[in-house]
């Protein structure tokens, strides 16, 4: 099975984490000389267009790399998923931060938890260490899966949209789902009050389903951009609640669909809620 995780960077890293498994991607610069990185910059890309913010890598790896895996994933830079595969010894001797996090959240239900700089290198230090053993190991659990994603917020989607921007914005993107092609040939199951929300831009699944995923995201983006004025990063966040009613709309037509839920491990600098 092949697998790779992208960890989505928008500037030079000072740790980066490079195996048969992840793989550090920075927007928007040249390749690092010494491969610590890989670049957006070749091939089909938006690189230059920040308002699509962690969904410009996403769109280099849809449109050039996507027919090299059977799986694929995203993450934040700052809040890569809780990848633990190691056995309790191992793990306990060699990365004793690392055990301790296993501990908390095999004990508490959070999204997400933050940890000093130190801790979250050693963590990353983990991930380099995985032997063939343990690749084996991950990509055989990921592949008992069709979709990982980051533990849910619980909130009503489009209360804690229109916290953030204006009824506006919100009428143009469900106009923009309504509209999308996918709708021509199925059902639109949709549900827009749902409270189970998945942010981050976050995720590991198979091609397939990602291929399918980025064609619905990168139309109804489409449409917001041309009936809306935006700035920042805005189309970033239009896309974590995109992939919210995605993944609802999945869920409802394939109810035996194989989702499994991880935290995360933050940097404590990283911004953003953690339960």
């Amino acid at each position: 099975m092949r697998l790779k995780i992208f960890s989505c960077h928008h500037v030079t890293p000072g740790v980066t984490c490079n195996t048969e498994i992840f793989q550090t991607l920075v927007s928007n610069l040249p390749a690092a000389a010494d491969d610590s990185f890989m670049s957006d910059l070749g091939g089909i890309n938006i690189a230059g267009d920040n308002l699509y913010s962690e969904l410009r890598h996403q769109f280099y790896v849809w449109k050039n790399l996507i027919d090299s895996y059977d799986y694929i994933g995203f993450e934040h830079y700052r809040r890569p998923f809780f990848i633990d595969p190691l056995p309790a010894e191992k793990l306990a001797a060699t990365f004793p931060n690392v055990m301790e996090i296993r501990y908390y959240f095999a004990a508490f239900n959070a999204v997400g938890l933050r940890r000093d700089p130190a801790i979250f290198v050693e963590y990353l230090a983990m991930r380099r260490s995985f032997d063939a053993s343990d690749i084996a190991n991950l990509k055989k659990w990921v592949d008992s899966y069709d979709i990982v994603v980051p533990k849910p917020t619980i909130c009503n989607i489009e209360q804690q949209w229109k916290s953030c921007y204006d009824e506006k914005s919100w009428d143009i993107m469900v106009e923009g789902v309504n509209r999308n092609a996918v709708f021509k040939t199925r059902h639109n199951h949709v549900f827009l009050q749902t409270e189970i929300c998945y942010f981050a831009n976050m995720y590991i699944m198979r091609s397939e389903l990602l291929n399918e995923y980025l064609m619905f995201c990168f139309e109804v983006l489409a449409f917001c951009r041309s009936r809306l004025v935006l700035r920042g990063r805005d189309l970033g966040y239009f896309a974590e609640r995109l992939f919210t009613f995605w993944l609802y709309q999945k869920r409802i037509e394939l109810p035996t669909l194989r989702v499994l839920e991880l935290p995360f491990v933050m940097d404590k600098g990283a911004i953003g809620s953690v339960a």
